[in-house]
């Protein structure tokens, strides 16, 4: 038993060796400035919790949230939508509490700029339908960040449903491609950092 825990134990070590040092401390000082914020944070990822072949492993907490640098006075927090909601759907799921307390060091950290929240959806779907479902997804993400007082209740919202994707929606042979599709569902948080 003592053996078993001290082999664990070097283990451990060894492996946080191999790890690299400038993401794994990255990682902590974000998790420090979320439990800051909501000291009743603990582990994003539950353990035991296990994937069924062929299904697309929807990411939460910090591995949802990509920061995206596209113009010089913009920076976009990016959220996957499936880590937010059901499919179909634009009331927040259960733990999109762990994605979005994410965001609010992120804005803070930015500091008082003017800020807008888009929806963007994948391509299955009228225009109409994902035009209005990504305004409705983009307003509640909004409402929870205005009733944490992250961002002013004027925040501009922008629904731009299927007509902005960031990856394909079909394969080149012309079948779906679900990663893509997935990669397409998400809210950005937009702050203008110019102004």
């Amino acid at each position: 038993m003592v053996r078993s825990k001290l082999a664990w134990r070097a283990l451990a070590g060894f492996l946080l060796l191999l790890a690299p040092i400038g993401a794994s401390a990255q990682t902590e000082e974000q998790l420090e400035r979320i439990r800051k914020w909501n000291p009743q944070v603990g582990e994003f990822q539950k353990p035991g919790e296990i994937q069924k072949a062929g299904e697309i492993q929807v990411p939460r907490g910090i591995e949802a949230v990509r920061v995206v640098e596209t113009v010089q006075c913009e920076r976009r927090l990016s959220l996957v939508a499936d880590a937010l909601f059901a499919f179909d759907e634009a009331t927040l799921s259960p733990q999109a509490e762990e994605t979005l307390i994410v965001v609010v060091p992120e804005i803070e950290k930015a500091g008082k700029h003017p800020v807008s929240i888009e929806g963007h959806t994948d391509a299955k779907g009228s225009d109409d339908y994902n035009r209005t479902l990504s305004e409705k997804r983009a307003s509640t993400v909004k409402q929870w960040l205005v009733a944490r007082g992250a961002v002013p209740l004027a925040t501009k919202v922008i629904a731009y449903g299927e007509s902005k994707p960031v990856a394909p929606n079909q394969k080149p042979d012309g079948s779906d491609d679900p990663e893509g599709r997935q990669k397409n569902r998400r809210v950005e948080v937009v702050i203008d950092t110019c102004g």
